[in-house]
């Protein structure tokens, strides 16, 4: 079955960063990432599928499920209520930036689209009620805090990569006319309440220099990318290990035209994040698991046998993953303790045949 390849699969990965973290110059800080990030997200996959033999299993994924979107939910108010008290924001480019718990306002966003992404599609693709209007509810807040984080990477490309995702699920699943109009007119809502949102700050330096790549951000992640293909291609077999980077990057491969961001302690690429983390064996074994888990969200998206709730469930989960990456292409995507337990989290709630709408009706939020 898929589910224990994806299992093997995780469990070749922490294997293989251990490994590449014992042959890091740097092994104390190499071997707390691999304990924070890897190891942690093994002990969770452990957990769940311990969760998955039991009997209560449909009902501790029901509120796993809950639990992480009302905690979403929690962070992004408080993000939101910080921005109203003015308080503990960023200050970038001519826009205040909230951060939550968090300290910096891209986790924030990277955090809040996928959790975003699901609790869209739970609002799009279920029936109306009493429970719709908590999805709405939920879906108002996340969103405002995704948009006051003034993350480029979430608003230009993690945010678009879900609501295409969204898009092609209404027209690709057996959705009557009428809900699947009502879906695309929600989302037509969404993007034009983004938008307006928006407007206000287009005039600011964050924005104007979006897509100029011969100064600014887009010039420096264009230095960042060839320091990072090349430190890959001098460390093909394990990388320079886990937490790593900033070390090699700033001391060997920072080209003079990037010296005024020295301390990146990424690449800005998870394609190149984990080669230069892990090597091309820890990159073939990513690239596994994300397949087998994404095949595994499309088999229960298209399976003849799951209800409505399921199937809204794995769209929303399809759309994560979707908003994971893209955001990825120019940020990090899973080098943080919990966005790797989230990416363990979403191929594993699918597994369970959860009905929302049974179980928020037995655990109010």
């Amino acid at each position: 079955p898929w589910q224990r390849r994806q299992q093997w699969l995780l469990a070749a990965l922490v294997s293989w960063a251990l490994v590449s973290a014992v042959a890091a110059a740097h092994g104390g800080v190499a071997l707390r990432e691999w304990r924070t990030v890897f190891l942690a997200a093994g002990l969770f996959a452990l957990a769940l599928q311990g969760l998955r033999h039991d009997p209560t299993w449909p009902t501790s994924a029901r509120l796993l499920l809950v639990a992480w979107l009302a905690g979403s939910t929690v962070v992004a108010a408080i993000g939101l209520g910080q921005y109203v008290a003015d308080a503990q924001l960023i200050q970038a480019e001519g826009v205040q930036r909230i951060r939550s718990l968090y300290g910096s306002p891209n986790n924030l966003a990277l955090y809040l689209e996928r959790s975003l992404a699901v609790t869209l599609a739970l609002l799009l693709f279920t029936r109306r009620g009493r429970l719709w209007v908590v999805w709405a509810i939920l879906a108002g807040v996340q969103g405002a805090a995704l948009l006051l984080t003034f993350s480029k990477g979430a608003i230009f490309l993690g945010l678009p990569a879900a609501l295409v995702t969204l898009a092609l699920a209404a027209y690709g699943q057996r959705v009557p006319p009428g809900q699947r109009r009502r879906i695309l007119a929600w989302m037509a809502g969404i993007c034009l309440l983004m938008a307006l949102a928006l407007t206000p700050f287009l005039h600011t330096a964050r924005f104007q220099g979006l897509l100029d790549l011969r100064q600014g951000t887009g010039y420096l992640r264009l230095q960042l990318w060839r320091s990072a293909w090349q430190m890959a291609l001098d460390h093909p077999l394990l990388g320079v290990g886990p937490d790593n980077f900033l070390y090699s990057y700033r001391s060997q491969y920072l080209l003079p035209t990037a010296w005024q961001e020295p301390d990146l302690n990424h690449p800005h690429n998870w394609i190149l994040d984990w080669w230069t983390r892990l090597g091309l064996p820890g990159l073939a074994l990513a690239l596994g698991y994300f397949g087998v888990g994404v095949a595994g969200l499309w088999r229960s998206l298209r399976a003849r046998s799951a209800g409505g709730e399921t199937k809204a469930l794995a769209t929303g989960l399809l759309a994560a993953v979707a908003a994971g990456l893209a955001h990825g292409l120019i940020d990090a995507s899973y080098a943080l303790p919990d966005l790797m337990l989230v990416w363990v989290l979403i191929f594993y709630l699918v597994q369970s045949g959860v009905n929302t709408a049974a179980e928020i009706k037995r655990h109010s939020l």
